[in-house]
């Protein structure tokens, strides 16, 4: 069975293999990580939006495991405040992991003999496609949106990236402002990780502000 975070890393790499969580990918692995914890009883945001661990012990899934470790160390602190670079440490290894399983493969993109990104093309289409049939599910009110396809249309939420993964062609008739609507009530739904989802949205919107402001600094000199 795959992790929420692997699942949402599949979800929102399109067919041939371009990102479609833009800069907020890290901030979005890592909440999946969190939101999978958090689900397992494992860790918790408390009402002052600081981490907290409420269990340990190994889950028998490596990537959780170092996922559990690398936020456990960070015991105490604001989600919004490591998201971004716990992210970035676990983006590898989830690739990583998707890629022995036989769903991705990394495409390196070079220009003149240089390396300059990995593309990662879906090699094995039925598991994304099934996660993706289930987000449809859940968006188009066909179905009520269990905890795992919750923290994914939260996540997504969270990071504006709903209405491009959920793609037109899979919702006829479903516009953007109602799949944002939709995302925004699941996200606001009674379910454990709806904490976890606020301190990405607080992350994502923290970075794209830091992003803007680095933008004007680098324009301005």
């Amino acid at each position: 069975m795959l992790t929420i975070a692997e699942e949402l890393l599949l979800v929102a790499t399109d067919v041939e293999g371009r990102n479609l969580l833009s800069s907020n990918r890290n901030v979005a692995l890592a909440g999946a990580f969190l939101s999978e914890l958090a689900l397992r009883e494992q860790l918790t945001v408390d009402e002052r939006k600081r981490l907290r661990v409420v269990t340990g012990g190994p889950s028998g899934d490596p990537l959780l495991d170092q996922a559990f470790a690398l936020l456990a160390e960070r015991e105490g602190r604001k989600p919004k405040d490591i998201l971004e670079k716990v992210g970035r440490q676990l983006l590898q290894p989830v690739l990583d992991s998707l890629v022995r399983r036989e769903l991705v493969r990394p495409e390196p993109v070079t220009l003149a003999g240089l390396t300059l990104t990995t593309r990662w093309p879906v090699q094995t289409v039925g598991p994304r496609d099934a996660a993706l049939a289930d987000l449809v599910r859940v968006i188009t009110g066909a179905a009520e949106a269990g905890p795992r396809t919750g923290a994914l249309v939260s996540l997504l939420y969270a990071v504006d990236a709903l209405p491009k993964v959920v793609a037109k062609e899979l919702r006829p008739g479903l516009p953007n402002r109602e799949v944002k609507r939709r995302g925004k009530e699941i996200l606001a739904g009674r379910w454990a990780p709806e904490a976890v989802a606020r301190a990405v949205q607080e992350a994502a919107a923290a970075a794209g502000a830091a992003a803007a402001v680095a933008a004007s600094a680098g324009g301005s000199s």
